[in-house]
């Protein structure tokens, strides 16, 4: 199939910016004069390619603003001037860049180092356009040519097709751009799947002394009934390095039960039993944990203590220290590489950042970084290793608290894996636009309460859209605010064990993904995962934060192109 000349695609890119959105056509500029592209060829030391030249004769790029014409990702058409700016930039700013490359975009945000770019390369790679990242870093070039960037660009605005992974939308006399997402309706449950394996049982006892053919007492010595010599080897190697001593992340609560703090950690009930170190750690490595977390805790000088295996950090978490404190008080000892911290809590309100005390230590040594490296005795953080041991020393004498985790460590604890509690919503002001829509105009414009009934429809739709309405704690939340009732939200109510379960998937997709051994899950499953995350955040904003900030958060969320039409009705309708 032969592509089309650039002045025709210009053509056909005119034209419909003309009758769909006449506000980005007016941000095209007058073509270029000709001695203005021979001055710059000059100054810049290359020669434009035909397509570059014939394009900057349509139209000398675009004039910037919020209506410009941009070409995705890639931002507006570059002209003469900004070509010659751009190129000279980025020669001056990375000695690497070659000299045989124009960018012929904006790029990202007026980032000319994220454009896309030509190539004046003399021989079989001329004329080919493909996107820069970073100043030097290339990718492999998408099109052939500009000529064939106009005549995609151009069958993408007549027809709604996707270019470059998005899909031009005519909106309020504007070419805006929206991402086509759809959403795997049957994702893969890494919990689900966790919940048909056995959990892994304790270590086999390690022998004590190499074992020999059960011969007869001639053989104990290396010889057999025939009279003939065996002889065995026994390998031996260099004595390994001890492990350095465990020092877990550990918080105490003055006056809880150790199974009060379970509960209050986010306790999953068919995971409670008795488990020593070892035994945690060997379950929370195994599929059968699912990347979730797990603490085992117990009771010294009358503070129940928990200690904390795999997942990710939790216990200098606010929404943690504020559901161990509530009607008590915390201290928490973390170390987390070269920090080590002592942080506070009373009557569910984390202490000011300016009482928790902190210790950095350097990184010392010359050794690579790794869990192995402890194994093998390296210390990476020394400096973290003492702090750690003070930290205990300060918690015997301010605290009367006497935690020796060596010690502790062999001792069967009451133990449960943890389903994360949700973090805190943040407080903010809703932005005036989102995806270029108008919601601070919104907002002034449209009552309350026709308003919250526009946005819970839109909350319905979202929820549908990324399949979230397939849990049933959602579908009765939904029908609940259909009908104009509360819901219960709290972390420990079934709609939010829900959403806590949501980012627990989403946890253990990722890592598997990313661990190299996915086992089940997919990249697909990851999309739904996350999706669904997302509008279960919408939703939770939606019932606990203030309506515009709530919408904005639905609105941002939304995966139908179609969604400002779908807005639009649900307010006729409200």
């Amino acid at each position: 199939m032969s592509i089309p000349a650039v002045e025709e695609s210009w053509l056909r890119i005119d034209a419909w910016l003309t009758r769909h959105a006449p506000l980005t056509r007016a941000t095209l500029r007058p073509p270029a004069a000709e001695a203005g592209v021979e001055a710059a060829e000059r100054s810049l030391g290359v020669a434009f390619p035909p397509d570059l030249v014939a394009s900057l004769r349509c139209h000398d790029g675009v004039e910037p603003g919020g209506a410009a014409l941009e070409l995705t990702y890639h931002g507006p058409l570059s002209a003469v001037a900004d070509i010659v700016r751009s190129t000279t930039f980025l020669r001056s700013v990375a000695a690497e860049v070659r000299e045989d490359r124009l960018p012929i975009t904006l790029g990202i945000a007026g980032r000319s180092s994220d454009s896309l770019f030509v190539s004046c390369r003399p021989g079989p790679h001329h004329g080919q356009v493909g996107r820069s990242f970073e100043e030097d870093m290339l990718s492999p070039a998408h099109w052939p040519s500009l000529r064939h960037v106009l005549a995609d660009f151009a069958d993408a605005l007549e027809q709604g097709l996707p270019f470059f992974g998005r899909t031009p939308l005519a909106v309020d006399g504007k070419l805006l751009w929206e991402e086509k997402r759809t959403v795997p309706a049957d994702a893969v449950s890494p919990l689900t799947h966790a919940t048909t394996l056995t959990e892994p049982e304790s270590d086999p006892p390690f022998p004590q002394s190499p074992v020999f053919p059960n011969h007869a007492e001639g053989a104990a010595q290396g010889v057999t009934e025939a009279g003939t010599q065996r002889l065995f080897f026994v390998r031996t190697g260099r004595p390994r390095r001890e492990p350095l001593p465990d020092q877990p992340d550990v918080a105490f609560a003055a006056g809880l039960s150790p199974a009060e703090m379970l509960r209050r950690l986010g306790a999953i009930p068919d995971t409670v039993r008795p488990r020593d170190r070892r035994q945690a750690q060997r379950a929370v490595e195994s599929a059968w944990a699912a990347h979730r977390p797990l603490a085992r805790a117990g009771a010294v000088d009358g503070w129940a203590y928990a200690t904390i295996e795999g997942g990710a950090a939790q216990f200098a978490r606010p929404e943690v220290l504020r559901a161990l404190s509530a009607g008590t008080r915390v201290v928490v000892l973390t170390r987390q590489g070269p920090e080590v911290a002592l942080t506070f809590a009373e009557d569910g309100v984390p202490g000011p950042e300016e009482d928790t005390r902190r210790v950095m230590s350097p990184r010392e040594g010359n050794h690579a970084g790794g869990p192995w490296a402890r194994r093998l005795g390296v210390d990476l953080w020394p400096g973290s290793t003492a702090a750690y041991t003070d930290f205990l020393a300060v918690l015997e004498e301010e605290f009367k608290i006497a935690y020796h985790p060596d010690e502790e460590g062999p001792t069967e604890l009451t133990s449960a894996l943890l389903l994360p509690l949700l973090d805190d919503l943040p407080e903010r002001e809703p932005g005036a636009y989102v995806r270029d829509f108008d919601l601070a105009g919104l907002v002034e414009r449209t009552p309350h309460r026709r308003l919250r009934t526009a946005v819970a429809a839109q909350v319905t739709r979202l929820a549908a859209e990324t399949h979230l309405d397939t849990h049933p704690e959602v579908t009765e939340a939904l029908d609940r605010v259909r009908r104009g009732l509360p819901v219960d939200c709290a972390q420990e109510d079934p709609l939010a064990v829900r959403m806590r379960t949501l980012v627990a998937e989403v946890h253990a997709t990722r890592t598997m993904l990313s661990d190299g051994d996915s086992g089940p899950v997919s990249g697909k499953d990851l999309t739904a995962w996350l999706a669904r995350r997302d509008a279960a955040d919408a939703l939770r904003a939606f019932l606990l934060l203030p309506l515009p900030v709530a919408a904005e958060a639905v609105l941002q969320r939304r995966l139908s192109l179609h969604w400002r039409d779908e807005l639009a009705a649900d307010l006729r309708g409200a």
